[in-house]
């Protein structure tokens, strides 16, 4: 006969993680790499205060795990108050200095995650397996590509 000191097998199993509950706003917890979310909002970091806002926007919009944020440029521009010009300037800018990750591209719609090494909202475990194949952020912000105009030839006046 075996005695159950310890109690039965069930309660010896790993308990799942409780999320976070902060009353009266309760929420998920999202783990950033601080010493990288100061260097973004540094007065030098090449980022302003549009693109920090809509780095914020996808860290507390943001599903679960890898998953993409899945709003247009409109919708978050709507939400934001702001012109969907600058959100798509500001996601470029984001997306070329590696803080958010094109996901998927749905015709010519692209649907971006925050990088897992800048922001990651989930288990520590999956965290190790997100950052895995995402690049390095980069700060400060690396400059736009130069767009090429075409030349306007003067017509020769005969």
């Amino acid at each position: 006969m075996q005695l159950e000191i310890f109690g039965d097998d069930d309660s010896l199993k790993r308990k799942k993680a409780v999320r976070y509950d902060w009353t009266p706003h309760p929420g998920r917890h999202t783990n950033l790499a601080k010493a990288l979310m100061q260097k973004v909002w540094d007065k030098d970091s090449g980022y302003d205060q549009n693109d920090r806002d809509i780095l914020g926007f996808y860290l507390a919009h943001s599903p679960e795990g890898v998953e993409p944020l899945r709003m247009t440029y409109k919708e978050i521009a709507e939400k934001l108050g702001v012109r969907q010009e600058k959100v798509s300037k500001a996601v470029d800018k984001l997306h070329n200095g590696g803080l958010l990750l094109l996901a998927e591209k749905v015709a010519r719609v692209r649907f971006f995650r925050v990088n897992p090494r800048a922001g990651y909202d989930g288990p520590a475990s999956e965290q190790v397996e997100a950052v895995k194949d995402a690049r390095f952020p980069v700060v400060p912000a690396p400059k736009a590509k130069a767009t090429r105009r075409p030349v306007r030839r003067e017509a020769k006046a005969s």
